[in-house]
């Protein structure tokens, strides 16, 4: 497939241009020898072409196990993990007992080292107790342990004190380079929020409230997800229809799909319904936060948990978050709008059976995901003439071929399928890539885990199981829940799995492209609100037209894409950007209400959580609070994330700044791509990164850079929608309304219909509510008569009379 690509680079990277030689494109030296020496015995051999990779995705080709030697999981010892966590543990003992007494010039080093080997322990344990291998409960067990000793290690006054005199010693703090003076100060602050400064009857006090915080923490995220359980007797009629277990209707989810807004509503209701257990945990856990904070120093937790990060402090995560709703509000104002029309139209097909529209036409909580879903999914559906089955051209052995392929054009990265050694893997379906650079050779290991099981989880995720540091070869896992294709059809994605996989392939290469000399300073290390930079960075390429363009491929390789209306490749992606400013609003409110939660605790003046959250959802969004009810509560985020959840909005408005400036004009661009590894991603947590991202864009980092960010595409996107004809009746949402509905839109269409159609009134006074939109059937009368289209030209009056 032909790409048409424009080579015009940006100025930030005509700057680096400016002092360096072109970079060409260097051609993959065939068989080259790799020096895995330092992470295994024997080389295995390898799969002779990339292009295997998605026939053995597809499951049309299968690589044979290398029968000629075995080893461990991963190609480690993992035989006895016991065992294994025995030696390591007395491996670092014996380091810290070395701290007590070594010079300045060796302290780095040996803390360095005590890092590396519980932290590969650490890391080893986490992905076999959540992955599917038979040794998950000994990885569970050892992950308990491992935990265990790290808090053990960060609380100890041994490696406090050895890190202290480094740091007084002046001439060997000035010989040391940047990034060993930033790996000592995280590591001296890791220590002092452990207690490892305080007097002993002190420190005791801060490990008995870490303790607490943790029992409380996972009460918390435990409660959370607890399921709903309505007896059926009691249950309403709406909810009839919704799965029954031992005669109870159970709602583990609040059935956001449902096209019923009736069944929606009442599952969202009594899914959120506020719960006096929920909030007095979440009460605990907040007053122990209080506590271990000022007892390490702090004024409050949100203090703590900032401190350290790009932001900073949080007066500057306030600013960014009022900031970002200002900008924002007339853009989700008028989205808001349109999705009540959208709604409104949804419901005038029921106008001829008597019926009213939906509630008040008003958006509710439960409206905007399914309403927001349905509007991009009939942009995209549009024109029903030319209509192929989108997931063909997204088979999972194509889309991560393709996907190697841009990055060999960007950063110089070949995905090769490899071979494994017996015992090497965990499961048959499991893929092994071996991860080459044209210069560097082989910089990595990914195992891809991609098809069904029951323990997994569900969303892909992306487990670090070494990081890059000297002479270490970093590995890592992707793990998804796909359904496995058949003989006739492959394994295939929609576009939102498309996505994530995308984001978590990109995020498992940016791991391995840094280059660290020392562990602690390597990605794994970094800050919440930097980590997820190269995820967003990644969605925003995914959604990039010339990208995906070259990525969709037909499974059986004769057909190409369509690029005219509808199933065009702007039309995606198009799609995928239209209606996002109410998510952006709801997660504003959000990281208002964690941050207030855990700054201002002990001045709650007597509000409880859900006060904090009812006042913040109506400041920072369109939608009503409902009584009665408290989604914060099933928010686990607030414990895994707490003080931390606005990163999520920081990264991704610094992800659009990036974008913009690197890879918007050409996304194949290996300028670019050279320019952000050797200014970003190569330092991984040895440098401050808001210094790097400002260095990178050439301007300073405020909150109304970061909001405009954050808002442009959403301004932006609103032109998509603007010419979307709906249902097909050639006019735009708005030239719709105003037609169809006389007098001004703002006048309550309710309040006339009432008085002018009193037959739609029923007896508790109320207007009625249509049955469930069914627009199968909406679409097939539409076909038989005419007169009932959506588009005819009839006033609402004439439709409700006939």
């Amino acid at each position: 497939m032909m790409r048409c690509v424009s080579r015009r680079s940006c100025s930030v990277v005509r700057r680096y241009l400016s002092s360096h030689q072109s970079l060409e494109k260097v051609k993959p030296v065939e068989n080259r020898a790799l020096d895995e020496s330092h992470f295994r015995d024997k080389v295995v051999s390898r799969s002779p072409a990339n292009t295997d990779i998605e026939d053995i995705l597809n499951k049309k080709q299968q690589l044979s196990v290398n029968d000629e030697a075995t080893c461990g999981l991963f190609g480690l010892d993992t035989t006895n993990l016991e065992e294994h966590f025995v030696s390591i543990t007395t491996k670092c003992d014996d380091l810290l007992n070395q701290l007590t007494t070594s010079s300045t010039d060796e302290t780095l080093q040996l803390a360095d080292d005590l890092v590396r080997n519980i932290v590969s322990v650490s890391d080893m344990a986490l992905f076999l107790a959540q992955s599917t291998s038979d040794k998950r409960e000994g990885g569970r067990d050892i992950l308990k342990k491992a935990e265990k000793y790290m808090n053990k290690l960060n609380s100890s006054n041994v490696v406090f004190s050895a890190l202290k005199r480094v740091v007084e010693d002046s001439e060997t703090w000035e010989l040391m380079d940047s990034e060993s003076r930033r790996a000592i100060l995280v590591l001296l602050v890791d220590c002092k929020n452990n207690g490892a400064d305080l007097a002993p009857d002190q420190h005791a006090e801060v490990q008995n409230l870490i303790k607490q915080v943790g029992r409380e923490g996972v009460s918390f995220v435990k409660e959370s997800v607890v399921p709903v359980r309505i007896p059926i007797e009691e249950c309403p009629e709406t909810l009839l229809s919704l799965p029954v277990k031992d005669d109870k209707i159970v709602l583990s989810d609040w059935a956001d799909e449902s096209t019923s807004a009736s069944i929606r509503e009442h599952a969202w209701r009594n899914y959120y319904r506020h719960d006096g257990r929920r909030e007095a945990i979440l009460h605990n856990l907040l007053r122990k936060r209080h506590k271990l904070a000022t007892a390490t120093g702090y004024k409050n937790y949100a203090e703590r948990a900032i401190q350290g990060s790009m932001a900073g402090s949080t007066v500057a995560v306030k600013e960014f978050i009022d900031e970002t709703h200002d900008q924002l509000r007339p853009s989700a104002r008028d989205e808001m709008y349109e999705m009540e029309k959208f709604k409104y139209m949804q419901s005038k097909f029921w106008y001829n059976r008597g019926y009213a529209a939906v509630g008040e036409v008003v958006m509710f909580p439960w409206d905007t995901g399914y309403i927001s879903e349905d509007y991009r999914s009939l942009y995209i559906k549009q024109d029903s003439r030319v209509k192929p089955n989108l997931p063909d051209f997204l088979s999972v052995g194509s889309v991560v071929e393709q996907i190697g392929v841009w990055m060999e054009d960007t950063y110089g990265v070949t995905l090769v399928a490899e071979r494994p050694v017996r015992g090497e893997l965990w499961h048959s379906d499991v893929i092994k890539l071996a991860v080459e650079h044209e210069k560097e050779g082989l910089i990595g290991l990914l195992y891809l885990d991609f098809y069904t099981s029951d323990k997994k989880r569900s969303p892909p995720c992306h487990h670090v199981i070494r990081s890059r540091a000297d002479k270490q070869l970093p590995v890592g896992v992707i793990e998804c829940n796909y359904t496995p294709g058949n003989g006739y059809r492959p394994p295939h994605l929609n576009i939102n799995t498309f996505e994530k996989l995308f984001q978590e392939l990109g995020s498992a290469v940016h791991n391995m492209l840094s280059r660290n000399k020392l562990f602690m300073t390597n990605s794994s290390f970094l800050s919440p609100d930097v980590k997820m930079i190269s995820e967003y960075l990644h969605q925003n390429l995914s959604r990039n037209p010339t990208v995906l363009n070259h990525i969709m491929k037909h499974h059986t390789r004769t057909r190409v894409l369509p690029r005219v209306s509808p199933i065009s490749v702007t039309a995606i992606t198009n799609a995928q950007q239209i209606m996002r400013a109410h998510e952006v609003e709801q997660q504003l409110a959000m990281s208002a209400v964690d941050l207030d939660l855990h700054s201002g605790f002990p001045s709650l003046d007597g509000r409880s959580s859900t006060d904090v959250y009812s006042w913040n959802l109506e400041k920072y969004t369109h939608l009503p609070y409902i009584e009665d009810t408290a989604p914060h509560l099933r928010t686990h985020q607030l414990y895994t994330q707490g003080g931390q959840l606005y990163s999520h909005l920081w990264c991704r408005a610094i992800s659009n700044i990036l974008y913009k400036e690197l890879f918007a004009v050409d996304p194949f661009s290996r300028h670019a791509g050279e320019y952000f590894r050797e200014h970003f991603l190569q330092h991984g947590a040895g440098k401050k990164p808001r210094e790097m991202v400002e260095y990178l864009t050439g301007s300073k980092l405020t909150a109304d850079r970061l909001a405009t960010a954050l808002v442009t595409p959403i301004e932006h996107s609103a032109k998509f929608a603007s010419g979307f004809k709906v249902f097909g009746s050639g006019m735009g949402v708005k030239q719709w309304w105003h037609r169809e509905v006389s007098g001004s839109p703002e006048t309550p269409l309710f309040s006339r219909l009432s008085s002018s159609h009193p037959h739609l009134v029923g007896p508790d006074g109320q207007l009625k509510v249509p049955p469930p939109f069914d627009r199968e059937n909406m679409l097939r009368l539409r076909e038989r008569s005419s007169a009932q289209k959506l588009g005819e030209t009839q006033s609402t009056q004439q439709i409700a009379e006939s």
